[in-house]
């Protein structure tokens, strides 16, 4: 402990009484953290006191913001001109008000019995009641106050009313912000003259001008407490996540691998029909995909003969030596953009760009789907994908590649299952043996790409194709059984994670 700033500290507590912990640190010119610890001590001595007190602030919402006060306030003040008027004329008067704001208002004021809403040839009628309502006047004050105050106003500060007021408002998405505001105040203890008298007896930390001086002869050594809680360092490191993608990222170069990138938003002819899945594949319906809404649709950057090759291999299979999916082949479909839904969009773009290439190429990347986010499934997870370009490719090339990746990732015992995909023949299923668990893992898909695919963009070399996910293999390192912890932010987890290497 600092024995000249708890000094300068316990006088100032004693000057003022009671004082809270940023005036106090601000008072002493020192960061409050550097306090909290000297508080912490001197309040086990008993020379202070520590309390909390909370204050309940509350802050005008977006909503109001926007519309400068209430929906029924707004309404009520045009009613005053027009004493009725009917709905339609109502609605065209408040057009900046949102339906659902308009209905609220309306909805509140015919409750108080301020308004009333009747029939009346044919159309609805909206007759004001009463031209003064003390439920107006006092919602009216407390709105006033709030866009008076942008900064918060002291709820413990109102009355009894006002306080009626704010707890309805705080049930109306929008309208109020609530915040609590703790604030630390620090007074003097039973002992605090005694540990004043004392620290200034006391050496707490040594330095060269005590010994030079000989001070430290006239004073006495504060005795060290082994037993003491001591603060936890927890420096700074990359989430876990990150640590995965950078050791991922590292045995793929390492292996002769080049990185490759693609954007998150892509076409379904990138994303769906290059990779030969019909456009009747219920992987394509809202309840697997995230459609973009604005715009809908993008522009086909492809040549118009691979289009073409395209369009023709799902209606009748083209030169691939397949029957195709039949039926008609929609360009407005293809067009459709969306937010990728496997990193396997990365690598079909690869294959036109490379061409009959010898190549080695992975991605690691968000991919996105509209799955129901339980213990095992995310909407936004992350994905490797990887393909080799090779004249000579064939399936123990491929499972070699896994195998050799897995290994490296330290997974020694790793199988393979037949499997089926839609754009790859054969298939297969990668799975590792999971000491721990006791049990066999799958973790993602591979195969050759089928013809369908490779032969529209130009490519009849065989292209050993692979896609795995990233999250079970942190689930595994860390025995998690919940995949939501790893974007939970929980800082207590994070902080006691070991950085692996």
């Amino acid at each position: 402990m600092d024995t000249g700033l708890a000094e300068r500290l316990l006088q100032e507590v004693r000057s003022k009484r009671q004082i809270e912990l940023d005036s106090l640190a601000e008072r002493l010119k020192v960061n409050i953290d550097k306090l909290r610890g000297i508080i912490e001590e001197l309040k086990k001595k008993g020379a202070i006191k520590v309390s909390v007190k909370v204050d309940r602030i509350v802050l005008p919402g977006p909503r109001l913001l926007s519309l400068k006060g209430l929906p029924e306030i707004i309404i009520f003040n045009i009613l005053k001109d027009f004493g009725e008027v009917d709905l339609d004329k109502l609605k065209s008067l408040v057009a900046s008000m949102e339906t659902g704001d308009f209905k609220a208002g309306l909805g509140k004021l015919a409750s108080q019995k301020i308004i009333s809403i009747t029939r009346s040839d044919g159309k609805r009628v909206v007759k004001l009641l009463s031209r003064s309502s003390r439920y107006i006047d006092k919602v009216n004050k407390m709105v006033k106050l709030l866009l008076d105050n942008p900064n918060g106003v002291d709820v413990a500060k109102l009355d009894s009313e006002a306080k009626k007021i704010i707890n309805e408002l705080s049930k109306r998405p929008g309208i109020i912000i609530e915040k609590e505001i703790r604030k630390t105040f620090v007074s003097p203890g039973e002992k605090l003259e005694y540990v004043i008298k004392e620290l200034g007896e006391e050496i707490t930390s040594l330095t060269p001008e005590i010994i030079v001086s000989g001070l430290w002869k006239k004073k006495r050594f504060k005795e060290y407490d082994l037993n003491e809680r001591v603060f936890i360092a927890t420096p700074a490191k990359l989430h876990p996540i990150h640590e995965l993608v950078n050791e991922i990222r590292e045995i793929f170069l390492n292996m002769g691998f080049i990185e490759a990138r693609g954007p998150l938003v892509e076409l379904a002819f990138v994303n769906f029909d290059m990779l030969f899945q019909p456009q009747d594949h219920p992987a394509r319906d809202m309840q697997d995909t995230f459609y973009i809404k604005h715009p809908k649709y993008g522009t086909i950057h492809y040549p118009k003969e691979v289009v073409e090759h395209v369009k023709e291999t799902h209606e009748s299979g083209w030169r691939t030596g397949s029957t195709g999916w039949g039926g008609k082949w929609s360009i407005d479909e293809a067009k459709k953009l969306l937010l990728r839904t496997h990193t396997t969009a990365v690598s079909v773009r690869k294959v036109y760009e490379l061409g009959e290439t010898e190549a080695k190429i992975f991605s690691i990347g968000k991919v996105f789907r509209n799955e129901t986010v339980d213990y095992k499934h995310l909407a936004e997870f992350m994905q490797i994908d990887g393909i080799v370009i090779s004249k000579n490719g064939n399936v123990r090339e491929l499972m070699g590649i896994i195998k050799e990746f897995y290994t490296r990732l330290g997974f020694k015992n790793v199988k393979f299952w037949p499997s089926y995909f839609p754009y790859t023949e054969p298939s297969l299923q990668p799975s590792i043996y999971v000491d721990k668990w006791g049990k066999w893992l799958e973790l993602g898909g591979a195969g050759i790409f089928r013809p369908e695919v490779t032969y529209p963009l130009g490519v009849k070399w065989p292209v050993l194709a692979w896609g795995l996910g990233i999250e079970r293999i942190l689930m595994i390192k860390y025995d998690l059984d919940d995949i939501r912890i790893i974007y939970d932010n929980n800082l207590r987890w994070l902080r006691h994670l070991s950085i692996f290497g």
